[in-house]
Parts: structure tokens; sequence; C-alpha cells
């Protein structure tokens, strides 16, 4: 703590240029982390999603096929 009193002006602005610096680091890695498990996330329910539908759309086409014009 001695150092931050008799560290001068602009040495407390380089500091805290610094602490700044690292913050945003730190953000821009949590923010690429959780974005990169919501992707994956979002394309398992997407996948899972297109292929439910694709099967609905398969059942519907069959049942389709099944029936009898009169």
């Amino acid at each position: 703590m001695d150092f931050f009193q008799n560290a001068t002006d602009d040495q407390i602005a380089l500091m805290g240029c610094f602490v700044a610096l690292v913050t945003s680091a730190a953000l821009m890695y949590v923010s690429v982390f959780l974005n990169r498990t919501y992707r994956k996330t979002q394309l398992r329910r997407d996948a899972g999603h297109a292929m439910s539908l694709a099967a609905l759309d398969e059942r519907s086409a069959q049942s389709t096929k099944s029936r009898k014009v009169a």
C-alpha cells in the first residue's frame, strides 16, 4: 500500500489503465466461453427439433399414402 501513496499521477493512471485492460479481457473471455456453451446448447436443441419435425413430416406422409380415396 505504500507504493500507492508514493506513486505519481501518471503511475496511478497507468495502473488504472492496466486494471481496466485486464478486466475487459476477463469479461471478453467469459463472454466468449458463455456464447460457445449457449451455441452448443442451441444447436443441440435445434437439431433435436429438426429431427422431430422430420419424423412428424414422415409420419404424415405415410398416413397420407395409406388413405384410400373413394
